[in-house]
C-alpha cells in the first residue's frame, strides 16, 4: 500500500514550501500527492481576461514547479502521485467572461498535456485527470472524453504512466448530483475502452470516497464494479450533501461518523486494493488555527497507517503458515466467524489464567508462554482491544510474527456480546475485546 497525503490537505503555500514538506517528513508520512492545481487554474486564466500575466504560458509555469519540485527532492520526499488541474463542479460560465465553454475544455487539454510531460520529467508516473464535462451534455460526454483521454495518451513518452479517471459530481440548481464516472459500471467500460483504443494499459481509477458518499453511492458495490481498475483511493469524508474535504470520521453525528466507511472498506478488502491511499483534509486542516495545524500531521499519519490495516487484514493472516490468537472474547469469536474456516486457528491464548485449559469457540485457551512454542513460520494474531499493551508483551517474549485481528469492518457481526462471570475486573477489561 502507498499511504499519500495531498497537498491541499496539508499547511502547504506553493510559494514557500519548505516547513509543510519538513513537518510532513517528521510525522512519518513518506509520500506526497503533487496538486498542480495549487499552482494554474483553467477557470482562473479565463475569468482573468484583462492581465496578461493570467494567460497560460507553459514555459513560465514549468519553470515555477520545478523550483517547488527541488524542494521536495531537497527533503527525499518526492511527489509519489499527481492531480491535474481540476474544474469546479460549480463553475458557471456567462456571456460576461467572453468565453465559452468550448474554451474551457480547450485549454484544460492544453493545460493537461503539458503538465503529463511535466509528470513524466519529474519521475511521477501515475496522474489524476478530472474528465472533461464542463457545458457537455449526457450523450456527448463518451465522445468528447475519448478524444480528450486519448490526446493525453499520445503525450506519455514513459510505458510506465498511468492516467487515472476519476468519479466527478455535478452541480444541478446548486444540488450535487452523480457526474461523470459515477456509475461503476460505466466507468469500468471507459477505462477499458481507453486501454483497447491504446492498445496497452494506460488507463486506471482513482476512487474518490468523497463524490461517492455527495452521491448517496453504496462504495462497496462501486469498488466490486471496477475491482481492479483501482490504483488509487482518496479518502476525505463530508455530510453527504455539501461538498467537503474534512478528516475521516470527523463529521459525527450521534457519536458515529455520517460516511460509510464500513462500504469503503470492505469494498476495498474485497478486491485486495494494493494501490495508492490518499489522505485529503484541507477543510479540517484549514480549520485549525496555523499554531495548531502541525499537530495534526501526526495524526493523518495514524490515519493512514489505520486504513492500511483494515483493508488488509486477511492479506496479514496470508503471510503465516499457521496462526494462534491471543484474547478469548467477542473479538477472538468474531474472528472465529469471519476467518476461523478459512484461517484456523491452533489455539488461543488469554492473560485471564481462570480461561487456560478451558475451550472457547471450539478453540483450547492457553497460557501466553505457549507462544514461544509455535511452529515455526507461525504467526500470533491480536484479538483484542488492548493492542498495543499485548503486542508489548509478545515482543518481550521474543515474538516477531505479529498480526491483529480488528472486528469493526468484518462482513457480518453478532448481535449479542459475551459476557464473562469473573470477579477480577482487571481480567474482565482485557476479554472486553
Amino acid at each position: 500500500m502507498k499511504k499519500v497525503c495531498a497537498m491541499a490537505g496539508t499547511i502547504f503555500n506553493p510559494e514557500k514550501p519548505k516547513q509543510s514538506i519538513k513537518e510532513l517528513k517528521e510525522a512519518g508520512i513518506q509520500g506526497i500527492l503533487f496538486d498542480f492545481g495549487l499552482i494554474v487554474s483553467p477557470a482562473g486564466i479565463l475569468a482573468d481576461r484583462v492581465s496578461e500575466e493570467s494567460k497560460w504560458k507553459p514555459n513560465q509555469t514549468r519553470k515555477y514547479y520545478k523550483a517547488v519540485i527541488s524542494q521536495f527532492q531537497e527533503h527525499a520526499l518526492l511527489p509519489s502521485i499527481v492531480r491535474l488541474p481540476f474544474v469546479d463542479v460549480n463553475l458557471n460560465l456567462n456571456e460576461k467572461t467572453g468565453y465559452s465553454y468550448v474554451d474551457l475544455n480547450r485549454l484544460v487539454t492544453q493545460i493537461d498535456a503539458d503538465c503529463v510531460k511535466a509528470c513524466e520529467e519529474m519521475d511521477c508516473h501515475d496522474i489524476i485527470v478530472q474528465p472533461l464535462s464542463a457545458g457537455l451534455k449526457q450523450e456527448e460526454l463518451w465522445e468528447a472524453n475519448k478524444v480528450f483521454y486519448l490526446n493525453l495518451a499520445a503525450v506519455c513518452s514513459n510505458e510506465d504512466t498511468k492516467i487515472l479517471l476519476t468519479n466527478q459530481c455535478r452541480s444541478h440548481n446548486g444540488h450535487l448530483l452523480r457526474g461523470v464516472c459515477s456509475d461503476g459500471e460505466t466507468a469500468a467500460e471507459w477505462v477499458d475502452a481507453l486501454n483497447r483504443a491504446c492498445g496497452m494499459q494506460r488507463f486506471g481509477f482513482c476512487l474518490d470516497v468523497g463524490n461517492c458518499n455527495i452521491c448517496g453511492q453504496n462504495m462497496q458495490r462501486m469498488a466490486s464494479e471496477l475491482n481492479s481498475r483501482i490504483q488509487a483511493v482518496i479518502l476525505t469524508e463530508n455530510d453527504g450533501q455539501n461538498m467537503a474535504r474534512q478528516l475521516p470520521f470527523t463529521n459525527a453525528y450521534g457519536r458515529r461518523s455520517t460516511m460509510d466507511w464500513l462500504s469503503v472498506i470492505r469494498g476495498l478488502r474485497d478486491i485486495l486494493f494494493d494501490g495508492y491511499l490518499i489522505l485529503e483534509t484541507v477543510d479540517t486542516t484549514v480549520a485549525f488555527s496555523p499554531l495548531l495545524q502541525p499537530y495534526l500531521m501526526p495524526v493523518y499519519k495514524e490515519m493512514l497507517d489505520y486504513f492500511d490495516l483494515q483493508i488488509n487484514i486477511e492479506k496479514d493472516l496470508k503471510k503465516f503458515d499457521r496462526v494462534a490468537l491471543f484474547g478469548a472474547g467477542n473479538m477472538c469469536r468474531n474472528y472465529m466467524k469471519c476467518y476461523g474456516r478459512k484461517y484456523p486457528p491452533l489455539f488461543t491464548c488469554d492473560n485471564n489464567p481462570k480461561l487456560w485449559d478451558t475451550e472457547f469457540e471450539g478453540l483450547m485457551v492457553k497460557n501466553p508462554e505457549e507462544l514461544k512454542n509455535l511452529p515455526e513460520g507461525s504467526g500470533v494474531i491480536i484479538c483484542n482491544i488492548f493492542y498495543r499493551e499485548i503486542r508489548a508483551q509478545l515482543e518481550q517474549m521474543g515474538i516477531v510474527n505479529i498480526g491483529y485481528f480488528n472486528d469493526e469492518y468484518m462482513p457480518s457481526f453478532y448481535t449479542d456480546r459475551l459476557k464473562r462471570n469473573t470477579d477480577d475486573a482487571e481480567d474482565a477489561d482485557y476479554n472486553e475485546g
